[in-house]
């Protein structure tokens, strides 16, 4: 009586691969859609105008170098030490959100150009493009800068918030005409934010390093970039000389303390790090203008910095 073959190793190799093959292309696929919907729209926060807070400002209206129209406030002053533009971060904020910024800066006597970057507040876009496509945005700004006489010979800081410190680094990276960067609770990689944010959504461990790997694929299909390549890690050293500020909270809630000093330990030594013991994302807890000791303690920091390049 012949005995039934029972399935040789092969097949059982052939059915491993085919689930790990199977596994790793529906990953694949839904970090592509996770992407796509958690980064395609638009934030429109309008949360001050120029005007409610004392401000004389232009609106100025750009391209940018892919065709998304910009637009964003120029806040002039006379004889100005210096020009400041202010970038915002994703989805909580955008250039109305940080126009307070503005009035501390200007009655310091500098020019502020408030940009609202793509996908934000009165500019054009659909899609956030977490400092990989912001710097398309800033470079229009760059070269208004540069042509209009008033300000063609002053020093240009760019001060960015969140990914708006992500867009101010990677620009200034490529833009030797940026004279210094204020990183405020900037990412040092995009890919490091998302782990850290499903961590705060307390995902098993497993799961997340499963996970990110497809995210970067997912960003590289999405965006056309690697993550790790196209990041302010990777950018940082560009700027040496010109002086880097990094700011961020201890207790930072939403980008942890850790990309501070990777960018520090990314960078030259002409990069400071300046940590606000117990003070969370952003630093300040109003809107930059308050009396309270993180309030005070950021604008002085700023400028402070400021008022050395202008010396």
């Amino acid at each position: 009586m012949k005995r039934k073959n029972k399935p040789g190793w092969k097949i059982i190799i052939w059915v491993v691969a085919g689930l790990i093959a199977f596994t790793a292309i529906g990953m694949y696929i839904f970090s592509i859609i996770f992407i796509k919907s958690t980064f395609s729209h638009r934030v429109v926060k309008m949360e001050n105008t120029p005007e409610e807070l004392g401000l004389t400002a232009e609106t100025i209206s750009l391209t940018s170098s892919d065709g998304i129209d910009l637009q964003g406030w120029w806040i002039p002053t006379n004889d100005p030490k210096g020009v400041v533009v202010v970038l915002h971060g994703m989805d909580g904020l955008d250039a109305s959100s940080l126009l307070p910024q503005a009035v501390f800066l200007n009655e310091a006597g500098y020019a502020v150009f408030v940009q609202d970057m793509r996908a934000h507040g009165r500019s054009g876009g659909e899609r956030i493009g977490l400092a990989f496509e912001e710097i398309r945005d800033v470079i229009p700004v760059l070269d208004w800068i540069k042509v209009n006489p008033e300000i063609t010979d002053k020093p240009i800081t760019l001060l960015g918030l969140s990914m708006g410190g992500a867009v101010a680094i990677r620009t200034a990276a490529i833009r030797p005409d940026v004279d210094a960067v204020i990183s405020v609770s900037a990412y040092a990689s995009i890919d490091r934010m998302i782990s850290h944010g499903m961590r705060l959504m307390d995902f098993p461990e497993a799961g997340i390093q499963l996970f990110v790997p497809f995210s970067k694929l997912g960003m590289l299909t999405v965006y056309g970039v690697w993550p790790a390549n196209a990041s302010p890690e990777k950018d940082i050293s560009k700027i040496d000389p010109r002086p880097v500020l990094i700011m961020h909270g201890s207790s930072d809630s939403q980008i942890s303390l850790e990309n501070a000093y990777l960018l520090q330990e990314a960078a030259g030594n002409n990069v400071e790090l300046f940590i606000v013991e117990g003070a969370d994302h952003l630093i300040f807890t109003e809107n930059g203008l308050g009396e309270n000791p993180e309030d005070q303690l950021y604008r002085e920091k700023i400028l402070n910095f400021l008022h050395q390049l202008s010396d």
